[in-house]
């Protein structure tokens, strides 16, 4: 979960005006237009532009994400869940974050109650409430950056195929700020928060 002082102290990262210029870049990104969601069987909200009618095959989700020049990213839901809520209905609704994550993520849905079978990246087929499972992804939503290594990702471990994720809804300006820290690489540098500080001192 995304602890309280951490939280404070990436807050007051992008507060500041030096540290926040790159928070907002997402405005000069092409302007791919916020989507109505809607509503799945399962009872999941969902936007019309994340992977739909997946046979949820992620390896080759992630060879088609990457012919497409984006990342993957696996987003965990549950029904009922007031933040995945949130997400939808107010984060996916602001210009600057939709038009930078359509532009560079692919988001692959998946129902933390769901039955539906998921090929994981080692062959190894499950549903989708055992997959969730094995990769941790407890807090909704969940939201799990992919590493796009396609060729190698299947004999690394769980933890290593993820290069980032964030457990549960992060303030705002984290959350678009850790899509811009795997669009940028900075996990191959350090952590999160250390790549924050590194972005300030740069924009300073």
């Amino acid at each position: 979960m995304f602890r309280p002082d951490r939280r404070l102290f990436i807050a007051s990262l992008l507060a500041l005006p030096a540290a926040r210029g790159f928070v907002s870049s997402a405005g000069a990104e092409e302007k791919l237009a916020c989507t109505k969601w809607t509503m799945t069987e399962d009872g999941l909200h969902n936007q019309p532009w994340f992977i739909q009618n997946s046979f949820l095959d992620l390896k080759e989700e992630l060879q088609a994400a990457k012919e497409a020049g984006k990342r993957l990213v696996i987003v965990v839901e549950r029904k009922g869940c007031p933040y995945c809520a949130k997400m939808h209905e107010v984060y996916l609704q602001k210009p600057e974050i939709c038009a930078f994550l359509r532009k560079h993520f692919a988001f692959l849905q998946i129902n933390q109650q769901g039955a539906r079978e998921v090929t994981d990246f080692d062959g190894e087929s499950m549903p989708e409430s055992k997959w969730y499972r094995k990769y941790k992804a407890f807090f909704t939503p969940n939201v799990i950056f992919i590493d796009d290594d396609v060729e190698n990702i299947g004999k690394k471990s769980v933890g290593k195929r993820i290069v980032a994720r964030m457990d549960g809804l992060w303030p705002e300006d984290a959350f678009l700020a850790m899509f811009e820290y795997v669009q940028d690489r900075g996990y191959e540098k350090g952590g999160f928060v250390k790549w924050l500080t590194s972005r300030k001192k740069s924009a300073g």
